[in-house]
């Protein structure tokens, strides 16, 4: 029986109107989370964002106040996002100062493993929105993530958007910069989301091919679409599974907060004959 990790992606930078669960201020982002763990997700990821606007802001105090409210109640393990522009210290720096506090300290370092475009993609009115958005990250800001990951004793939690971004974990592998096991995060693209591999067997087995001889563990999302019906065959390859309303917000299907897609998440796991990990058992597998 595997112990297969569930994590929670709980609000991104996604507006409300498209999901009146995606949570604001810190208060809710704290128990979105708390009431997502205790559904199953052992891995919490959020973004913290202006409690009144809703814009994806990087405010410290923001940060360190869902780290508190939430390991009040529930012991999950908490990354959270850096920008997207600015020089790599600039990015970095949040989890520079929160990993100085044992209460708010990271459970994972992260970095995102190269560059993509991040248009966005309307099937029903074929329409593109962002065409001038390029995330950009060169192999000099990628080491900088990972190194300062290293040095403040975090594993990192390698975004991997494209096969590029693989070869390149495998490259700073070889040079010591990472080490085994990785913790990958596969994105895979869905409809609304035109980048990367598309949501399929072959896209996974492609990716597996790239680690065979590399002792990683790896979770699958599809980004602007849904997971779930994707999950038994990411559980049955031996990954674990990503879910949450960062990535997918179900506007035309239903609305559900992330505690029912954790949830439903488990019941899929349990329903293979898995068990679902707890943060303490994830800890473990990811050697974090």
């Amino acid at each position: 029986m595997a112990k297969v990790i569930i994590e929670a992606a709980i609000n991104g930078a996604a507006p409300r109107k498209l999901n009146p669960h995606i949570a604001y201020s810190p208060a809710e982002i704290a128990a979105d989370a708390i009431a997502t763990a205790r559904a199953g997700a052992a891995i919490i990821h959020f973004h913290v964002r202006d409690p009144e606007s809703g814009q994806w802001v990087h405010d410290l105090p923001y940060y360190a106040e869902v780290y508190r409210r939430t390991r009040a109640e529930a012991d999950a393990l908490l990354w959270p996002t850096f920008p997207i522009e600015g020089d790599a210290a600039a990015r970095f720096s949040h989890f520079v100062e929160l990993a100085k506090d044992p209460a708010t300290r990271p459970d994972f370092g992260a970095g995102d493993l190269g560059s993509v475009n991040l248009a966005a993609y309307d099937p029903a009115a074929k329409k593109l929105h962002g065409e001038d958005l390029v995330y950009q990250n060169s192999y000099a800001t990628i080491r900088y993530f990972l190194e300062r990951s290293r040095e403040l004793g975090l594993r990192p939690t390698l975004q991997i958007f494209d096969p590029s971004f693989l070869r390149a974990a495998l490259v700073f592998l070889e040079l010591g910069v990472l080490t085994e096991p990785l913790m990958l995060k596969f994105y895979l693209g869905g409809p609304e989301l035109p980048f990367g591999l598309p949501p399929t067997l072959k896209s996974l087995e492609a990716y597996l091919d790239m680690l065979k001889g590399v002792r990683a563990n790896w979770f699958a999302a599809t980004l602007g679409g849904d997971n779930l019906p994707l999950a038994p065959l990411i559980v049955s390859l031996g990954g674990h599974l990503r879910i949450g309303l960062e990535d997918y917000q179900y506007a035309r299907a239903g609305q559900p907060g992330n505690p029912e897609l954790a949830a439903r998440a488990a019941a899929t796991i349990r329903a293979m004959g898995h068990a679902v990990a707890t943060p303490a058992e994830a800890r473990a597998i990811l050697e974090a």
